[in-house]
């Protein structure tokens, strides 16, 4: 009998890289801050469609007893071949405060609450590889503190102003109609926006929605001129889960 071999596309700087299903259980799993997260432990996939709906996340517990398991978004991981792990924006804190879930209550799609932010994962170098070995949890906060110096402002000399410089003024003062105010900057452009990148601003969503749902919802999560423009090209047509917005994506991509 022919053996089955399950292939995952993998994102990377741009490259596509693919793993089997044996090449990804059993790998440890970082943060981009070098913490130890656990180890993928199993892909849960959905049928009929046969897509990995997510990565099993298996952190804590001791010979296998009282771990927890977190349903990770595939398209959120990266893979470091220097390391050979996994890297995923999830701080060490929320992974072990949070529940998780237990084996045989399997979730029916991959929580993107556990996502941190959206900052690229490049491959290390070698000085960042060995730095990667860090087991201690991060500080839960930090405190800064900031020295403000008041001045007085110095007294400007009295100047007459021709009418000239009057008329320029008020024209320069004349308000800014919706179609001249620039777009809001931040977030990742559209070249470099990812699958993970825009279910960020998709969290909470509930599904089956549609684009305009979609579109409004990533709105109040104040998304980025790109994003918007990102989901604007989609199809009409309802989504039912957040794989299917992914592959979505990667049809404008």
């Amino acid at each position: 009998m022919a053996e089955t071999v399950l292939e995952q596309q993998m994102r990377r700087t741009g490259e596509q890289e693919f793993l089997s299903s044996e090449d990804i259980v059993g790998k440890r799993v970082k943060n981009p801050e070098g913490y130890d997260l656990g180890e993928i432990s199993s892909l849960r996939v959905g049928l009929p469609t046969g897509k990995v709906a997510y990565a099993v996340l298996r952190a804590g517990g001791m010979f296998g007893l009282g771990a927890k398991f977190f349903a990770v978004p595939v398209e959120a991981m990266v893979y470091r071949p220097g390391d050979d792990v996994f890297v995923v924006n999830i701080s060490k804190y929320k992974i072990d405060n949070e529940p998780g879930f237990t084996e045989g209550e399997w979730p029916r799609e991959a929580n993107w609450n556990l996502i941190e932010s959206t900052r690229p994962m490049g491959p290390p170098s070698q000085e960042e590889a060995r730095a990667v070995t860090r087991t201690e949890p991060p500080p839960r906060e930090v405190v800064t503190t900031e020295r403000v110096e008041v001045r007085e402002k110095p007294a400007h000399e009295e100047m007459p102003i021709k009418a000239a410089e009057v008329e320029h003024r008020a024209t320069e003062a004349q308000p800014i109609t919706e179609a001249e105010r620039p777009v809001a900057a931040g977030g990742p452009s559209l070249k470099h926006l990812s699958a993970a990148d825009l279910q960020v601003y998709l969290k909470g969503m509930n599904y089956p929605a549609g684009k305009q749902d979609l579109i409004s919802h990533a709105r109040e999560q104040n998304a980025s001129g790109d994003v918007i423009a990102a989901l604007e090209q989609f199809s009409e047509r309802t989504y039912q889960s957040a794989a299917d917005v992914s592959e979505e994506f990667g049809k404008i991509k």
